[in-house]
């Protein structure tokens, strides 16, 4: 994994005892006293097959769990399996997982074969590939049972390293352990083929088995710059055998030459991501049997030709970070059988009409709102789109060419309420602003809407009626608003972790309204220069990360007294606090001073702050002299640490 051998560090097995930890963790789980103590002596004997590896006594738990009775455990114990000579010894515990598996989840972990090893792999997409091969059926149930297969493949401990959803907890991103991907491919044999190669100047014929139904070409690292992935020929067989092909580039300075693919007739599934890709052939029309296409990351690509209408049975459409291509092809209504287009990131002017006839769409990630009406698709038609859910992360841009509220409302974002991560971007700064808080007011989220981000809005005020109202938002970033000048009160947000305020250039102090202490509450206490707060009150309460980003104009962050007799509690929970480019900033509030659990403080491009750090004195340092790490970012290679835990790693 990259590992020097300098570095490298070997790791002693596990004793016994261990692996039956794990082993019974995982079995014994959601059982009462009387059945563990019936399947406990059989089961030290079945983890004591994990020969001290944790991954084996994890397999073997999670299998074990699906076994309720003593006869289920003793078939497993005694399986021939265990003896088998033509097996490796270390596949045992995974094939008896494996075979406990329906046939349907069986061909699903095996096409996990095509994936390099260390591939991160992308529960959404991995669920799509499987759909594309037939894997899930056809039905309008496919994708739930992608994510039950997905999560039963997990609890059997064939993904590692998962990666969670903060904010539902459902995995969102996985590996597999090198163990398990060679025991994948030992079970799909010659089916499914990964070819690491170099960048090489003239056209080769590939050496793959005619019987091959997936090939994985992996392009090792190149010295050239702007070096061309060559063009390669397949014999007949395989022209009609491959069913896959997944592209991996390891480097960023070469791309694909488009022959690589164009006489796979029969391709299902066809990954080009990250491949460098400035435009596809109009033969790629004739690849009518694709239903997974993957462009995802090419952001040299300015456009699709217009036969990529064609592929009839295309279901995904993945376009994200294309940020070059401005727009989709006009017949994109032939792909009747489209279910998921990711346009996020894209540049796209708008959608095109014939998008109104997608009636298949289940997943869009974005939304564009054009300025022209007549020439693009109207965002207020979406409810034409019957089986389209908006859910997950949807971007909206251009939102300014709304015009008005009442066109914003259409969108009818109050009642998505599987939207849990939202980016509103207003488009263009300059373009008129004289509606923008009317369009913000009406595109109100759901309740459970978990993180918005905002960008280039040009209102004078950031708080519409809604902002503190929802009681699940975790993240917020505010992006280029030059027009405001107070920041919106946030501090009452009661799930709020993670803040960032970036280019609010006319903002020159943050004020005490920031906290969430409105003109009634000042009546009952007061500011520094009053009396303190005497009502009951807890101020950003679970807010983790503060970040200040090209905050100009930003001189003065105003505090709030917090005298032993205040039950005023503010930013509880502050643990890491940024100043990126707030060059004019030399006043604190006093309340950092009291602030326990901020643990780190970064710095850069704020020349007044720094010059407080670097002399350790002065009124301004005492307020965060005891905050355990402090660092000047001097640029992207150089940090200076003002102070810094042992524990802290620069």
């Amino acid at each position: 994994m990259g590992a020097t051998k300098e570095r490298m560090i070997m790791l002693e097995k596990l004793s016994d005892e261990d692996c039956l930890s794990i082993f019974e963790r995982l079995a014994f789980q959601e059982r009462n006293d009387d059945e563990v103590e019936q399947l406990k002596e059989i089961g030290l004997q079945i983890a004591g097959k994990s020969k001290g590896l944790p991954l084996v006594a994890k397999t073997l738990g999670s299998l074990m769990l699906s076994k309720r009775t003593r006869g289920e455990w003793e078939e497993v114990l005694c399986s021939e399996l265990w003896n088998s000579e033509d097996i490796e010894e270390m596949f045992a515990p995974f094939l008896l997982s494996y075979y406990d598996l329906s046939a349907m989840e069986k061909r699903c972990f095996s096409y996990c074969s095509v994936f390099p090893k260390d591939h991160i792999i992308k529960r959404s997409q991995l669920i799509e590939m499987w759909m594309s091969q037939g894997f899930l059926g056809h039905n309008e149930n496919s994708v739930k049972k992608g994510h039950e297969y997905f999560e039963k493949l997990a609890m059997r401990s064939f993904f590692q390293n998962l990666e969670k959803s903060k904010y539902d907890g459902r995995i969102i991103r996985c590996q597999m352990h090198d163990i398990v991907h060679d025991f994948a491919q030992f079970l799909t044999k010659n089916d499914s083929i990964i070819m690491e190669v170099g960048v090489i100047e003239e056209c080769v014929k590939l050496v793959v088995d005619e019987s091959a139904r997936h090939l994985t070409l992996v392009v090792g690292a190149v010295d050239e710059e702007s070096a061309r992935y060559p063009a390669y020929t397949y014999n007949e067989m395989n022209e009609k055998n491959l069913r896959t092909l997944f592209v991996v580039f390891n480097s960023y300075e070469c791309s694909v030459d488009t022959s690589l693919f164009l006489n796979l007739k029969c391709l299902r599934t066809l990954n080009l991501s990250h491949c460098g890709l400035e435009k596809l052939p109009e033969s790629i029309g004739e690849l009518i049997h694709l239903r997974y296409l993957n462009l995802e990351w090419n952001d040299s690509l300015k456009e699709l030709p217009g036969s990529l209408c064609n592929l009839c049975n295309l279901q995904t459409l993945n376009l994200y970070s294309c940020w070059s291509l401005r727009r989709l092809p006009e017949e994109i209504g032939k792909l009747v059988n489209l279910k998921h287009l990711y346009i996020g990131l894209c540049s796209l002017l708008g959608l095109p009409k014939g998008c109104g006839r997608l009636t298949s769409l289940q997943t869009l990630d974005a939304l564009i709102v054009a300025d022209d009406k007549e020439a693009y698709f109207d965002i207020g038609d979406l409810n034409k789109l019957k089986n389209l859910q908006l859910r997950d992360s949807l971007g909206i841009r251009q939102c300014r060419y709304f015009g008005n509220g009442d066109e914003a409302k259409k969108i009818d974002l109050k009642n998505k309420e599987h939207v849990a991560h939202l980016q509103l971007d207003f488009g263009h700064l300059g373009d008129g602003h004289g509606s923008d808080f009317a369009i913000l007011e009406a595109l109100e989220p759901h309740q459970n809407v978990a993180s918005i981000s905002i960008f280039n809005y040009m209102g004078v005020t950031l708080s519409p009626r809604w902002m503190t109202s929802l009681k699940n938002l975790t993240d917020i970033g505010i992006y280029s608003c030059p027009n405001c000048e107070t920041l919106p009160s946030l501090g009452k947000l009661p799930s709020l972790k993670s803040l960032t305020i970036n280019s609010l250039e006319n903002v020159k102090t943050v004020g005490v309204e920031f906290l969430g202490i409105s003109k009634s509450d000042e009546e009952v206490g007061g500011t520094e220069r009053d009396e303190p707060l005497k009502s009951p009150m807890i101020s950003f309460p679970n807010l983790e990360s503060l970040e200040f980003w090209h905050m100009e104009q930003l001189e003065k962050w105003e505090g709030y007294v917090i005298a032993s007799d205040t039950s005023l509690t503010i930013m509880p929970r502050l643990t890491t606090l940024t100043f990126r480019v707030c060059r004019r900033l030399q006043a604190l509030p006093d309340f950092l001073e009291t602030t326990t659990t901020l643990k780190q403080l970064t710095i850069r491009d704020s020349q007044i702050l720094e010059e407080y750090c670097r002399k350790r004195t002065g009124e301004e340092w005492t307020k965060i002299s005891h905050i355990p790490n402090i660092k000047i970012e001097v640029s992207s290679q150089e940090t200076i640490w003002i102070q810094k835990d042992e524990d802290v790693v620069a």
